[in-house]
């Protein structure tokens, strides 16, 4: 509580925080989570509300069956093509999916999403917006051949899409003071595909990232944000977020997105039994949203002593600029009561080209310019202390908050600049301050 407080101090000119009555709403979202198994909600959970809660986690736990499985009640209906069977496979309790340790084949919580090329109109920027504001875009096309997500696993009468590999070359570099530093850049090799893709194709690896406070998310009401969920903000919604991972990823039908993931080039997969239609009925759907939207953030179980100084030099160095610290949102409270709460996600909820270091490839291994949306840093603590090799980015090609600040490029290249020009005591003062997040 301590380092948050002092954060405040140093940042309180970032966003206006919202006045309720005589006095301040307090900063909400953060939570203690004493046994991970049971990840708790950010505010007190009426008792209604604390019967979904419930269900939506098990939900979130359930492991989806065939369609057809004898006593399987309202959980059939997986794949037939699929990435994981349920939803805790890739996001643990909610938390961040682990991403590859070194070469070889991907873990589990690392997809290859699927694009076709684009016009020459939209090479530029995929997801630019006119004057400033982020409109709606469509969803991007997929594969003609194999959808929008490669899918290595299917039910037994069924051949998988193909399998994904990673391989690793390392770059090594110096800061000014003299210290090293070496990043690994990812290759990847898709291999026993049903077929060969096309060279134009967007490869598109993305790690399942944490679900902690994405309600709180979802209830930003600002000009200039409305797509603001997924590595590139592509949905505007926590629901449409989960109603697409859902059919993509588990194969699962909801009453939003009625069809799964098979193409018509994918007969054999088309022709199998569904497991009902929808296949997630509204009840489950509704359960496994409010889940999502009461889940907390965890608050950091590491001890730092950066204090007010981290958090100066993260200020200084420009990280604010678009890992802004405060949100106001307004949302109901145990007994009813809409008020206005200040949150602190440390985003802007916005899309930004961070260089073609970081960009997507072709199958050809050719570049494709993309924006990033500026990932939330609440719960980072609490993501180092649980995990054994914990990894950063949309592909965790990071294997510490160091590297991930030195792949920042393209608007965020004087801010590294600036990072690469502290001392080795300075660095490590900003990096323990977002450990303490």
């Amino acid at each position: 509580m301590r380092c948050r407080v002092t954060i405040g101090l140093v940042a309180m000119a970032l966003a206006p925080v919202a006045a309720t009555g005589a006095g301040f709403a307090p900063v909400i979202g953060r939570a203690l989570f004493d046994d991970p198994r049971e990840p708790p909600a950010y505010r007190h959970l009426r008792d209604a509300e604390a019967e979904r809660f419930d269900l939506g986690h098990a939900v979130f736990n359930t492991q989806w069956v065939e369609a057809g499985t004898e006593h399987a009640e309202r959980r059939d209906g997986l794949g037939p093509l699929f990435n994981a069977s349920s939803c805790d496979e890739c996001h643990n309790e909610g938390a961040h999916g682990r991403g590859p340790v070194g070469d070889g084949a991907v873990p589990q919580a690392l997809i290859v999403q699927l694009d076709r090329p684009r016009s020459a109109k939209h090479a530029k920027s995929p997801d630019a917006e006119p004057a400033g504001m982020e409109s709606p875009a469509a969803p991007p096309p997929g594969d003609a051949i194999y959808g929008h997500v490669l899918n290595t696993r299917s039910l037994n009468a069924l051949q998988a899409e193909g399998t994904v590999s990673v391989h690793y070359r390392e770059i090594a570099g110096r800061y000014p003071d003299g210290s090293r530093w070496s990043l690994r850049a990812p290759r990847y090799d898709l291999t026993l595909l049903r077929g060969p893709l096309n060279p134009a194709t967007v490869l598109r690896p993305r790690l399942a990232p944490a679900l902690f406070g994405v309600g709180l998310l979802d209830a930003v009401n600002e000009p200039g944000i409305a797509r603001r969920f997924g590595w590139q903000a592509v949905t505007r919604s926590v629901r449409e977020q989960t109603t697409r991972a859902l059919s993509r990823e588990i194969g699962i039908t909801s009453s939003d997105v009625p069809t799964d993931d098979c193409t018509s080039h994918e007969r054999d997969c088309r022709s199998l039994p569904s497991g009902g239609a929808p296949e997630a009925s509204p009840e489950l759907l509704d359960a496994l949203l409010a889940f999502q939207e009461w889940l907390a953030v965890p608050q950091s179980p590491l001890a730092t002593d950066s204090g007010a100084r981290g958090a100066a030099l993260f200020l200084a160095t420009g990280c604010t600029s678009c890992h802004r610290e405060r949100f106001v949102v307004s949302l109901e409270d145990e007994h009813g009561m809409r008020t206005d709460y200040p949150i602190e996600p440390y985003t802007d909820l916005k899309t930004h080209d961070l260089g073609s270091a970081l960009a997507d490839r072709d199958v050809s291994g050719r570049a494709i310019p993309s924006r990033w949306r500026t990932a939330p840093l609440w719960g980072l603590g609490y993501r180092l202390h649980s995990e054994h090799v914990p990894t950063f980015l949309h592909d965790g090609r990071a294997r510490s908050l160091e590297e991930a600040i030195l792949w920042h490029g393209g608007e965020a290249n004087p801010v590294r600049r600036r990072f690469q020009q502290l001392g080795r005591e300075q660095r490590g003062l900003l990096v323990g301050f977002l450990e303490g997040l």
